[in-house]
């Protein structure tokens, strides 16, 4: 190959009335078309310039500075802004319903615990109606005997009991002084024998009141007294203080 340059180019430069004329021309030519020729732009300027033919206005204002992370910024410029818009709205409305169902499961626990409540307070209603049901039974019944507990203290009310051979004993009484958690009244029988049967425990209620059906547990030709006494709350085995009421039955 550099033989035949070298031989080529001795050519050339020898003086030949019909090629020189046309070998001048062609060196002109090759000239003019390579000062014509634009400047060549390396791989990264030409990347650069695409990208940015490419890009949206939105896209262009997010370029990053020269130095910041590139694999950021190709990532920044394949996300789209709406997808943006979307994914802020999608967070928003998440985070909207979360609160409302969970405002919805508290006002739901709030409704269950009103309805519990009231389905006990509706309970106690209708156990107090059955019992002062019965109370009313056992007083209006002609086999009943009506007693009499008179207090120890004049200031205190009396408390009054019907004994039913069947149905059992009512007791019933108003105005009853206040009593505190920790104590009770304690109903005894005192039977012929001696011996105290405990018969009843029973606090007055918020108005002062008590009505209540006990059993009767002892056959009533055997009972001699009926008394009651100021206990600890739960009842004693014996009393544990002095007589508070107490009725004889001849």
């Amino acid at each position: 190959m550099e033989g035949e340059r070298a031989a080529l180019e001795a050519y050339l430069a020898g003086d030949f009335p019909k090629c020189t004329p046309t070998l001048a021309k062609a060196r002109w030519a090759a000239a003019q078309t390579k000062l014509a020729a634009p400047k060549a732009q390396t791989w990264a300027a030409l990347r650069d310039k695409i990208m940015d033919t490419v890009k949206t206005p939105a896209q262009a204002s997010r370029t990053p500075a020269p130095g910041k992370n590139s694999t950021s910024s190709a990532h920044a410029t394949n996300f789209p802004a709406w997808a943006w818009i979307a994914a802020v709205a999608l967070a928003l409305v998440t985070g909207y319903t979360i609160r409302r169902m969970n405002n919805q499961n508290d006002q739901l626990a709030q409704l269950r615990k009103q309805m519990k409540l009231a389905m006990m307070q509706n309970q106690s209603l209708q156990n107090q109606l059955d019992m002062n049901r019965m109370v009313a039974m056992i007083i209006m019944s002609p086999d009943s005997m009506p007693l009499k507990l008179l207090p120890k203290d004049k200031d205190l009310p009396a408390i009054r009991t019907y004994l039913h051979p069947h149905m059992g004993m009512a007791i019933t009484a108003d105005e009853m002084p206040p009593m505190p958690a920790t104590r009770t009244l304690q109903l005894w029988f005192a039977a012929k024998t001696g011996k105290l049967v405990s018969v009843a425990i029973f606090h007055p209620d918020a108005a002062r009141q008590i009505a209540l059906v006990a059993p009767v547990t002892i056959p009533l030709n055997e009972i001699a007294a009926l008394s009651v006494t100021d206990e600890p709350a739960g009842g004693s085995p014996q009393p544990t203080s002095a007589v508070a009421w107490t009725t004889k039955i001849n």
